[in-house]
């Protein structure tokens, strides 16, 4: 090999990845407001102050994130990365060098060489990249160069939380002068400045060039696919130039240059960012020409020269050894003894002003030979804040008091004197003032341990051995004879087939064809079609593309394996991987990661999903199910063997586990154990507060021939799923124990004779110990008990769902009524409080109370637990927690003004139909915590539980009184948001109103008063009568905007939802809701009404939207509602909540038709019922969405499925306002607003043992009222029916006119 370009500090490697020792060196450039960290792979972040310009996660096995550049050969179309991510190639060079004021690499494909340097100038907030290009071989070269990157702007805390909430803020642009891109992240409040990004390419070539863009993730990468592969270079593929309000935000710019035999050609990507236009914009001018590249590597080095005048090479190649080691959880710098423990408590750190929230450095200077070290960690840590990495350097003396004093005086007197105590300072412990305890607690949170005893900062690095690990080069596999098989889709007699899936006819299942025999890749939906499944206590999602994630006791806090909240990619963090043991081949069952060149049929079902193939001479079957009481998921793996001769395979489950919120943070905290006598891997997380006495655990049954929890050694240093390089060795490495990157995997071996089908059970869950662990896999991971749960799953949801049956002349109503609403009500909102797209794990105090109301008829034990639930989170004051955790009750105390108005609500639904008064004396404690001060808009906290309680009557009376205040205009207080969180600055101040309130609290009000009746409490039922007649009184008074009621009034006065505005001129829910109390003027709710359907349905779009115009540019500043893009969400697209209380308004209007329409507007099934629809509205078309986007380019698509609290209303709204189903206490009546075009339907309702077949009689075309009832046989002249608990099948039927 030659000699490398990079001079003597560098680090080569061809082929083979690099080791995981301690020189894993990352490099630092700042200008101290735009710092870069990049890794040897050439990833890493950009930052502009405290915000991530591009999006990154620590990674340590894959380091995948970062701004990357592909190079395309235009000759035969081989792509290759310049750096070792995102597509590696064994046979390239890279090589790399950090230097204090650059970072420079080189990669070698062949004949074409490319030099590449970084650097961040001193006079601009950017990222200067340029590119030498060398072509060595002897015909011309034609070569395409595409950068990507992720656009971020934000917080990472905030980005990594909820990536797809954070990512509807930014909107995109392109420049035709400069060629740059810009992004901007929109304020979400008035104090906020929008914050730009810029992205900028030149060439040495430049004369003439056509610029290609994209700002587009989705269409850069392609559904299902990855930065490894992305669709942007499929054969004859251009980028598209989308700019706008994409979603998912991306920089990429494409320049293609021309090389004849031994020519050279520069190319610079610059990124930059800012809070003021002008500056990106000059960013862009300045670097759109390729001279200025020269003169910002100039001005870096200058500026390196002067800052770090004493630093030599040497010190600055230690230090970002040393950065490396913080950046990533490096095994070799940290200590295994701590995680002994089961139980690690962050106090110990709080204790000592360490607030765990960044990196740690611990150095115990046990010696007096200290200096040295203590010297060189000190100037490190300079160092490394000065260049935008910041860390704790806890320094712990060992010696006594009197050293420590000596040491913190000399720190003192220096440089970094203002970060004694500081976060992302230094913290001086001494032996006289920290445990033992505390100490070790604080090396299990360190990245890295140091000790004085062993000499300098460099011999500690270089005393460590590196970490081998496995190549996560592909071995060559004899191809199987999958293509041989046939390519039709074994998919007949769906229902609303739209070429993606269809539901069979009994409605039960939908089903998704994944074809990826005829396509390849295989060919996904246009998003993700996911299932929820889940108990009380324990879930999992899944998509049509794999396996999805898993979690105990909370969906967001105890993740047991990753929630991607990736719509594009949707990587799994669970996987079953077959290999032939003959021929080496890997595949998964599933369409990814490796499922394709196979046909799957993906069945979705309440409690289950299955994937369903034939390839490769097997039929393949995988089933996922969450029995009903466990905390545990079982996956069957059913095999049949359709060859002639015998197979030999082996099946392994891999899970990357995460036992907390984030999988970034589990190499930092996990320990994995092999458990002989289950043989299951066992994980724990000592640091996981509420949940860290919990094991974790993946098994199998036939037991696995081998396992391990070492990520890295399965996925292999730059491996994905895609390619792990633990299946290219014939076995797992048994690798377990702490300071891990963790999974899980456990290899099963299987023979199959001809014809022979055997089934593999793996199980997921966790557990209190490990006699339950062991319990656990005894019950479940056995074939026939597994398949005994599932059959038990099955029939319990039958019996929930079939309480209520309907049967209409709309196919698609009765789809979703009969299974499919309330299974995404009760196993999505009210069990699994997660999905695909919004992961809370949270209750929240309105909305699961809202979500329980559709369960009064099919379980109305939930509809109960949940009242005395939201009842226990209620303050002695009367206000409530907007939203909890479990188990700790650890939330949000805000001025939310409906929250508690919700409980009063619920409690008389559910007492009315059900007959439970005794609900009412049941005695709940109430919560406690200091109340907000007046300047203060929430506090967030573990509330503790008060002296006193109350019964729920008592609790509801205590929100009623609490929650009626009012403004100036005698209308409810709006506080920091009504039903609308995103106002939340209408009235932050304490004096704007909200109108929505009035009509809300009026209507609960006035239902409240019967329930004070009904106990003889005549003097509330008074109050609550004349406590409404107030708000009607005023919301006629000073709410009337003249065509419609005004949805709210600002601190200031001035009005909302009013045609005085420039921006939400007419809300749908003051309309909506005037209506549904039944209290409104009635000409003035009609006209409301009638102004609301003009102005907000919106037929050939089908969507309803919750207000127009949006909030854009103009004067109102109500909150960060405004900082969506237009039409996006609850800003002026359709809140599909919102909309289905217009639709029960509308029916309450007595017109059946057009409650029909606009419930069938909602319905998903409407949005997807052709190919076409579908790649439009791309979501699930078999549950609803939270909303529908009302602006172009997205006008139509499908937003957030499944965690909505639409779907209960919509299941309301049709079953008792449309189909006209009343129930109270133990009667039936009957109030049917239906299209005049029906002829008749049918209603099975199931009362204890007895079913009530109701037939309804439209004959006469009325649509409308009731002109008889009759029960088997006998006229009830009152039209009640009584329901008897009799195990008899009843007869009802129904004349309607």
């Amino acid at each position: 090999m030659s000699k490398s370009v990079l001079g003597a500090s560098k680090a080569r490697q061809s082929g083979r990845p690099e080791l995981l020792g301690p020189g894993h060196a990352v490099a630092l450039l700042s200008n101290g407001r735009y710092s870069v960290m990049i890794t040897g792979a050439g990833a890493g972040r950009g930052r502009w102050r405290d915000l991530d310009v591009t999006r990154w996660r620590e990674d340590l096995t894959r380091d995948c994130w970062g701004q990357f550049c592909y190079v395309r050969d235009l000759a035969d179309n081989t792509l290759w990365s310049i750096g070792r991510q995102p597509v590696f190639r064994p046979a390239t060079i890279y090589e790399h060098a950090f230097h204090g004021d650059r970072t420079e690499f080189r990669c070698r494909a062949e004949d074409i060489d490319i030099s590449w340097k970084v650097c961040v100038p001193p006079n601009a907030d950017a990222e200067v990249r340029v590119l030498t290009v060398l072509n060595h071989g002897k015909r011309e070269r034609s070569l395409e160069f595409t950068s990507y990157s992720e656009v971020c702007l934000n917080d990472r805390r905030a980005d990594r939380a909820h990536p797809a909430f954070a990512k509807l803020f930014v909107e995109t642009d392109y420049d035709d002068v400069t060629g740059a891109l810009f992004a901007r992240r929109r304020p979400r409040h008035a104090e906020e400045r929008p914050v730009w990004a810029v992205h900028v390419s030149s060439s040495s070539e430049q004369v003439g060039e056509v610029l290609e863009y994209e700002t587009d993730r989705l269409r850069f990468l392609g559904r299902g696919r990855t930065p490894s592969n992305p669709a942007a270079f499929d054969a004859g593929t251009a980028l598209s130039r989308t700019t706008g309000p994409v979603l998912d935000p991306v920089f990429c710019l494409r320049r293609t240059v021309h090389l004849e035999p031994g020519a050279t050609a520069r190319v610079a990507f610059v990124t930059g960012a800012d809070d003021d236009e002008s500056a990106v914009r000059a960013i862009a001018k300045q670097y759109s020409s390729i001279d200025a590249v020269d003169e910002a590597f100039a001005a870096a080095l200058e500026s390196h020269q002067t800052e770090d005048l004493k630093l030599t090479a040497d010190e600055v190649a230690l230090f970002n050894r040393l950065a490396g080691c913080i950046v990533f959880a490096n095994p070799t710098m940290r200590q295994a003894g701590p995680f002994k423990k089961s139980r690690l408590d962050r106090a110990a750190l709080w204790a000592h002003g360490i607030s765990g929230d960044l990196p740690i450095v611990l150095v115990r200077i046990d010696s007096d030979g200290d200096k040295p070290l203590v010297r060189e960690v000190t100037i490190a840590h300079d160092f490394s804040r000065r260049r935008g990495l910041q860390f704790d350097l806890v320094l712990f003396d060992e010696r006594g008091a009197t050293s420590t004093k000596r040491l913190i005086t000399k720190l003192q007197a220096g440089s970094e004197a203002d970060m004694l105590g500081k976060p992302g300072g230094i913290f001086v412990l001494s032996a006289a003032t920290a445990s033992d305890d505390q100490v070790e607690t604080i090396a299990a949170a360190s990245r890295i341990v140091l000790s004085s005893r062993s000499g300098s900062l460099a011999k500690q690095f270089d005393r460590q051995d590196p970490v081998e690990s496995r190549s996560s080069q592909a071995r060559t596999s004899r191809a199987s004879d999958v293509l041989k098989e046939p390519a039709s889709a074994p998919v007949k007699d769906l229902l609303f087939w739209n070429g993606f899936g269809g539901f069979t006819l009994d409605g039960r299942e939908y089903v998704v064809a994944v074809d990826g025999v005829n396509s390849q890749p295989s060919a996904l939906p246009p998003a993700p079609w996911s299932n929820v499944i889940a108990n009380p206590s324990f879930g999992c999602l899944t998509t049509e593309a794999g396996l999805g994630y898993s979690w105990a006791g909370n969906s967001q806090m105890n993740r047991l394996t990753p929630w991607s909240n990736d719509p594009v990619s949707d990587t799994p963090g669970e996987v079953v991987y077959l290999r032939d043991e003959e021929t080496g081949e890997v595949w998964t069952p599933t369409p990814l990661p490796l499922g394709e060149r196979t046909f799957v049929t993906v069945r979705h079902g309440q409690g289950y999903s299955r994937y369903e193939s034939d390839s490769r001479k097997l039929h393949q079957t995988l089933t996922v199910h969450v029995p009903p009481n466990d905390e545990i998921k079982i996956v069957r793996l059913g095999l049949t063997n359709s060859d002639s001769k015998s197979r030999h395979l082996s099946a392994t489950y891999f899970v990357e586990w995460v036992l907390g919120v984030h999988r970034e943070d589990a190499a930092m905290q996990i320990v994995c154990e092999r458990d002989a006598a289950s043989g299951a891997i066992v994980a724990w997380n000592p640091w996981a507060n509420d949940f860290a006495g919990k094991l974790a655990f993946v098994a199998a049954n036939p037991a696995a021939s081998s396992a391990t929890s070492d990520r890295t050694g399965f996925l292999g240093k730059y491996g994905t799923v895609f390619r792990p390089a633990a299946l290219e060795h014939s076995g797992l490495a048994e690798s377990f124990g702490p300071l891990q990157d963790p999974c899980g995997a456990l290899m099963v071996g299987v023979s199959l004779a001809p014809g022979e089908s055997k089934e593999i059970v793996f199980v997921l869950g966790q557990a209190a110990g490990l006699d339950e662990v062991r319990r656990l896999v005894r019950e479940h991971a056995e074939s026939g008990r597994a398949r005994e749960s599932f059959a038990v799953i099955s029939r319990e949801w039958d019996e929930i769902l079939n309480a209520v049956r309907v049967s209409t002349p709309d196919i698609g109503l009765n789809l979703m009524m009969n299974r499919w609403l309330l299974y995404q009500v009760l196993a999505c909102r009210v069990w699994a409080r997660s999905a695909f797209y919004q992961s809370g794990g949270a209750f929240g105090f309105r909305d699961q109370l809202q979500d329980v109301m559709a369960l009064v008829h099919s379980a109305p034990n939930e509809t109960r637990s949940q009242i005395l639930r939201a009842a226990g989170r209620q303050f002695t004051e009367g206000d409530v927690q907007h939203w909890w955790h479990p188990p700790s009750g650890v939330g949000v105390r805000t001025r939310m003004t409906d929250d508690l108005y919700f409980l009063p609500f619920v409690v008389h639904h559910y007492v009315s139909i059900t007959g439970d008064a005794h609900l009412l004396d049941e005695r709940v404690p109430f919560i406690a915590s200091p109340p907000l001060k007046e300047d203060q808009e929430e506090d967030f906290g573990v509330p503790v539980l008060s002296e006193g309680a109350g019964t729920v009557y008592e609790h509801c009376v205590r929100a009623l009184e609490h929650g009626f205040r009012l403004g100036r205009h005698g209308l409810p207080l709006m506080g920091t948001g009504d039903w609308n969180d995103g106002m939340n600055k209408v009235g932050a101040g304490g004096r704007g109103e909200s109108v929505w309130n009035g009509w809300f609290f009026l209507t609960v009000l006035n239902s409240f008063a019967m329930t004070a009746s009904s106990r003889g409490d005549d003097g509330r039922a008074k109050w609550c009568l004349e406590r409404a007649e107030e708000l009607r009184a005023a919301l006629e008074a000073h709410a009337w905007d003249g065509a419609w009621y005004r949805r709210a009034y600002f601190d200031d006065g001035t009005p909302l939802g009013s045609s005085s505005n420039d921006e939400c001129q007419i809300d749908a829910i003051p309309q909506a809701w005037a209506v549904i109390s039944g209290l409104a003027d009635e000409e003035r709710a009609s006209k409301a009404m009638s102004a609301a359907y003009q102005r907000l349905v919106r037929r050939q779009d089908k969507l309803i939207q919750l207000f127009d115009p949006p909030f854009d540019r103009g004067s109102l500043q109500p909150g960060y509602i405004k900082g969506y893009v237009p039409g996006i969400r609850e800003n002026g697209g359709q809140y599909t909540h919102a909309a289905a209380w217009f639709v029960l308004a509308s029916a309450l209007q007595g017109d059946g038709d057009r409650a029909l329409e606009l419930w069938g507007l909602i319905n998903p099934i409407n949005h997807a019922s052709t190919k076409r629809d579908a790649e439009h509205y791309m979501v699930e078309p078999y549950v609803v969405s939270a909303d529908v986007y009302g602006a172009p380019p997205h006008t139509g698509r499908g937003g957030w499925t499944w965690y909505t609290g639409s779907a209960a209303w919509l299941y309301r709204v049709a079953l008792e306002a449309i189909l006209g189903l009343r129930r109270q206490d133990q009667t039936l009546r009957f109030e049917p607003r239906v299209p005049a075009s029906w002829s008749g339907y049918e209603l099975s309702y199931k009362h204890g043992s007895a079913t009530y077949r109701v037939h309804f009689d439209n004959s006469k075309r009325a649509g409308r009222g009731v002109r008889s009832v009759t029960l088997d046989g006998t006229v009830f002249a009152d039209g009640i029916v009584p329901l008897t608990d009799d195990g008899l099948t009843h007869d009802v039927h129904v004349v309607i006119g």
